[in-house]
């Protein structure tokens, strides 16, 4: 069974410097982070504003307070079908060395929203999109020992475990992983279909996650989406969780999306219940 380590979407504590942020997060309970600078950092308007001078103040902030960078997030459209894609390829391909330099236990990525796409776009046009890009990015982060993690979303070009394994055997990568956000595979048409999500989740894809997300959310009359506390989410925890404690994974990430700061311990003692 992997060892659960409870973390935080650091911008869901607002803007602020490293130090400032990981100490707050730290403060309340957390031991690691996924970082996005330009969601978090004011400095941080495009990815060259990621400095070397940034990084080491990261790098010092996270000694400093004992967090993990579990995820170094950096959520471009990598499988959108425009002239778009090769700029984000490239956006992605610079924040490589940051990872490897944060010691970054994968930089992740979601796989494009199909509503972004161009009208007429498939979900295997989008998902041949997402390949072609992952082949410019993986040599270089195989030459760094750095760790890619995709993150599987229903309403996103790689929508389900089995896409998502296709993804990883038609990339052949030790390099690409997956990061695991239950909610996002849970929708109002297959919420009462849980189990077998995380039955295909942990045998197609278990041994390759890296990253747990853990949110709430439910479902209004009309089927939208809801966001809701942990406790009145419609997602079946327990159930994920009774696949994750199988994994062979040392430890794994649990990081809270969509913190609320004043609840962090309420939120760390129910996330920490299923461990």
């Amino acid at each position: 069974m992997p060892n659960f380590i409870v973390g935080a979407r650091l911008h869901d504590y607002g803007k602020g410097t490293p130090d400032e942020l990981f100490g707050q997060v730290s403060a309340d309970g957390f031991a690691a982070v996924q970082l996005a600078y330009k969601k978090c950092v004011p400095t941080v308007k495009s990815y060259a504003d990621v400095t070397d001078a940034l990084v080491a103040e990261t790098v010092a902030a996270e000694k400093a307070h004992h967090i993990q960078v579990a995820v170094l997030g950096t959520y471009v459209e990598l499988a959108i079908n425009d002239e778009s894609r090769l700029c984000n390829v490239a956006d992605f391909k610079s924040q490589l060395a940051v990872c490897k330099a944060l010691g970054a236990g994968c930089i992740g990525t979601e796989t494009t929203a199909m509503s972004k796409q161009p009208a007429g776009t498939t979900r295997a046009q989008a998902q041949e999109l997402l390949c072609r890009s992952l082949a410019e990015i993986l040599p270089a982060a195989e030459a760094l020992g750095v760790t890619v993690g995709i993150e599987p979303v229903i309403y996103h070009s790689m929508n389900s475990a089995a896409a998502t394994r296709q993804i990883l055997d038609t990339m052949r990568s030790p390099n690409l992983k997956v990061i695991f956000d239950m909610s996002n595979l849970v929708s109002a048409e297959n919420v009462a279909e849980q189990d077998r999500i995380w039955y295909d989740m942990g045998t197609l894809l278990g041994d390759q996650i890296v990253a747990v997300h853990f949110k709430g959310q439910a479902f209004a009359p009309d089927g939208s989406l809801l966001h809701t506390s942990l406790e009145e989410s419609r997602t079946d925890y327990a159930g994920a969780f009774a696949m994750l404690r199988q994994l062979p994974q040392p430890t794994l990430p649990v990081l809270r999306e969509e913190a609320v700061p004043a609840r962090a311990a309420s939120d760390i003692a129910f996330m920490k219940g299923f461990f």
